[in-house]
């Protein structure tokens, strides 16, 4: 954001030099990033008449002049296309040094040359080689009656200013503009702001001869038209055009530049209309649910989807609301009546309709970090004031201000006891206001120890009490701010669950020897399409690369291209953790309606458990290397034991709680570790923290219960079943019918073969039973174990194996 050292003197009487004003803006939050001269003195340019031009014998893009510089006459070879014989132009002699830099970041000196084999002493400047502006689409021509050898000091009336660049922070949209600038710099060196325009308006009728209506109230909050009759569009006087020219834009006409002189002014966007070329006398702002083609000012077919805010006639578009105006409303030499828009426009609108066409103007960087929804009547009368006095024009008396939705002005409660406690300082309520005074703040309500503020709209960031805390500690000086003598004993903010939660999973991963691993949460659409439907994923609407297009549905996809990046550097052992958050398109979203998005830890086993010996060979990791530590982390938070685990067909583990998946595990297809050349077996679990922590609200806090005064019951027994029976469902079953006397049940033993039968299996199980009351014998067991027997031969044919 260029801001210009004469322009902020207008509202605020500086006697601060242009680089002490720099260092106060950086000190109250407005980052200065450079401060340069513009306009400065130009030694060593003089005016030249060119006598000669010829075309280069070896170049065709140059020309060879021959330039009467008064003193001499000296040749120059020259690129411009518009340089031709008889003009007068500055010409920047050898040894001259010019306000521009080389690519280096030198100084750009003129040296005698040989360009293509042709000598050329000195150089025929264009506008910007010379600091005047930005212009460099040919060299300057000068007034024709200036004597050759005249230096360019005396030949024209140099504009010096000092043009302070901003690094503007998005939160704050009220300091995109000069008048925003100056008023943080009135308040920190406590100094009056003047405002050379007024701010307040009689209520006048609407404009009879255009007729303007909003039909998308949610987008355009509010829409001034005013208009100026009988203007005369020429070039604008040169206080304008310099004015223009040392922040960086280009003059135009004095319609278009007093339109952005005033954005620049006050930070409110503006367009003016060429009020005879808009069919049917109507102004109607609404988006359209269609794609709509449509031809902007720089002569570009845009392709503007549904949705998009439109700025329309009484027959059809003519500018995009907030971003371009339309080729066919502009103003131009033609034109005689003009209508001034200025509106309050959706933010959010603007920044999606401005990144889908990549095109960002002067009024979309305002639109789209909000610009004040109180501003636009002033901006309006400002630009008419000055287009009656600039271009002649008459200024209708009448103006139209629709405002569906209006903005109210936030209430803040300031006390003194916190911010005296956050600052370190001793302020009293007097100090604080006197403080805040300059940002035009309105005091609503005070006592000894509050102060109660109603916030202006241009300050969408002011939004609790620290903030306006912040303001009193930039606006003072956190240098002024006393180094205390001695500090107060603090203890940091405890914890929340969802952090002990996240930093528990982290430290038992670690603790189980896998290594923390960090990816993008944004993937590649080729490799989105291989984890599942990309039509149940979201996709980013301008993605920053090709690499970058999908949010991740999984932690898989970094997990995989860490293992290939290991794999392919020789690294055939990885066991690595990740957590990150993952995103899923669903009817109930977290954040947004459309979008659920939880965080998932992933464990990975990929390549070989051991290494190779010389009396072994490697062993590959197996889905039971993985199983175990999986159960030990669920464990960890007390959620293993009221969790089921199933099975499906595709030998994949899933753990679920209340019929909701907690998480799975599984080996990765071969297809997809073919895709990043995994020639070795890959092994992941990925489960849901969000999930755990659902659980864990659900079954409430672990109890602590004393150690039993009478030992367990231990009881074995085998049963043969069908091969294709799964272990999981018998242990189930076990579960549920064994009653609560059964404290823990494991598999012991499987085995298969020949004295089985065809298609027979023996799977041996360990109960353990335990009574509060008593100690257990095998009478108290034999019917529980006889009912289990019962219940599994009815429900799986299962035989007790003898």
């Amino acid at each position: 954001m260029k801001i210009s050292h004469n322009w902020l003197k207008e509202f605020v009487d500086l006697e601060l030099s242009p680089e002490e004003t720099a260092e106060k803006l950086t000190l109250i939050g407005l980052e200065v990033e450079e401060v340069t001269d513009f306009g400065s003195k130009l030694e060593g340019v003089v005016v030249g008449e060119v006598l000669d031009v010829s075309d280069h014998p070896n170049a065709d893009r140059l020309r060879i002049c021959q330039v009467d510089i008064g003193a001499e006459k000296n040749q120059i070879i020259c690129g411009a296309d518009n340089v031709a014989k008889g003009q007068k132009v500055p010409v920047a002699t050898v040894d001259t040094t010019l306000p521009v830099e080389t690519d280096n970041g030198e100084p750009f000196t003129i040296r005698k040359a040989k360009l293509r084999g042709e000598k050329s002493n000195g150089m025929i400047c264009a506008e910007d080689e010379l600091g005047l502006g930005e212009g460099h689409s040919g060299i300057m021509v000068l007034d024709n009656s200036l004597k050759p050898g005249t230096p360019m000091n005396e030949a024209i009336d140099l504009y010096e200013d000092f043009i302070i660049d901003i690094e503007l922070t998005p939160n704050r949209p009220d300091a995109a503009c000069h008048l925003g600038v100056a008023r943080d710099l009135a308040a920190a060196l406590n100094l009056d702001l003047n405002k050379p325009f007024s701010t307040h308006f009689e209520e006048t009728k609407p404009l009879d001869e255009i007729e303007i209506g909003i039909e998308s109230p949610e987008k355009c909050h509010r829409y001034v038209g005013k208009q100026v009759t009988d203007v005369t569009v020429e070039e604008s006087p040169d206080w304008l055009q310099n004015r223009l020219k040392a922040i960086g834009v280009r003059p135009v006409n004095n319609i278009v530049d007093i339109t952005n002189y005033v954005m620049f002014e006050l930070g409110q966007p503006l367009h003016g209309f060429d009020a005879d070329t808009i069919k049917g006398n109507k102004i109607v702002v609404k988006d359209f649910d269609k794609e709509i083609t449509f031809e902007t000012l720089d002569h570009v077919e845009r392709n503007c989807s549904p949705g998009t805010l439109f700025i329309c006639d009484g027959e059809e578009p003519v500018a995009i609301a907030g971003v371009m105006g339309g080729v066919d409303s502009e103003v131009s030499d033609k034109t005689q009546n003009v209508l001034i828009e200025s509106a309050y426009f959706d933010p959010a609108s603007i920044r999606k309709t401005a990144k889908e066409q990549m095109l960002q103007s002067d009024a979309s960087y305002r639109f789209e970090r909000g610009v004040d929804p109180q501003l636009q009547r002033i901006a309006a009368e400002r630009a008419a004031e000055l287009m009656g006095e600039i271009a002649g024009g008459t200024v209708v008396d009448a103006c139209t201000d629709r405002h569906p939705i209006k903005t109210e002005a936030k209430e803040l409660t300031l006390r003194k006891s916190y911010v005296n406690r956050l600052l370190g300082t001793d302020f009293s309520t007097d100090k604080i206001e006197n403080i805040l005074h300059g940002l035009e703040f309105e005091l609503l309500d005070k006592d000894e120890n509050t102060l109660t503020y109603s916030i202006p709209t241009f300050r969408p960031d002011l939004e609790r009490e620290v903030d306006l805390i912040e303001e009193v500690g930039r606006l003072f000086d956190y240098n002024n701010i006393p180094t205390p003598k001695h500090g107060k004993f603090t203890s940091p903010e405890p914890l929340t669950d969802w952090e002990q939660l996240l930093s528990k999973a982290k430290e038992t991963a670690k603790g189980m020897q896998f290594r923390e691993i960090y990816s993008n949460s944004l993937m590649p659409e080729e490799d989105a399409k291989l984890l599942g439907d990309l039509d149940e994923m979201i996709h980013t609407l301008n993605p920053i690369s090709t690499d970058m297009t999908t949010l991740r549905p999984s932690l898989l996809y970094g997990f995989l291209s860490s293992v290939a990046y290991n794999f392919n550097r020789k690294v055939k052992q990885v066991r690595f953790f990740e957590v990150g958050n993952v995103f899923e398109k669903t009817d109930d979203g977290t954040y947004h309606p459309n979008i659920k998005e939880q965080t998932n830890i992933l464990f990975g086993l990929a390549g070989f458990k051991t290494i190779e010996h010389w009396k072994t060979d490697p062993e590959h990791y197996d889905v039971f290397d993985l199983k175990g530590p999986v159960e030990n982390f669920l464990k960890q938070f007390d959620t293993f034991d009221v969790l089921s685990l199933e099975a499906d067909d595709e030998n994949v583990l899933h753990y679920e709680f209340d019929e909701q998946e907690v998480g799975r595990i599984f080996e990765v297809p071969t297809d997809l570790t073919e895709n990043y050349d995994i020639e070795l077996p890959v092994f992941v679990a990925e489960i849901s923290l969000t999930q755990i922590q659902h659980v864990l609200e659900q079954v409430g806090e672990t109890q602590y219960e004393p150690v039993s005064k009478y030992p367990a019951f231990d009881f074995d027994f085998g049963v043969v079943v069908d091969s294709h029976i799964k272990a999981g469902d018998l242990l189930k079953t076990i579960e549920d019918t064994a009653g609560d006397s059964l404290k823990e049940l494991d598999v012991f033993d499987v085995f298969e073969g020949e004295s089985l039968g065809e298609n027979k299996k023996s799977i041996a199980f360990r109960l353990s039973f335990l009574d509060k009351e008593k100690t257990l014998t095998i009478k108290d067991v034999e019917p529980i174990i006889n009912k289990v027997l019962k219940v599994l031969e009815n429900k799986y044919s299962a035989k007790l194996r003898q």
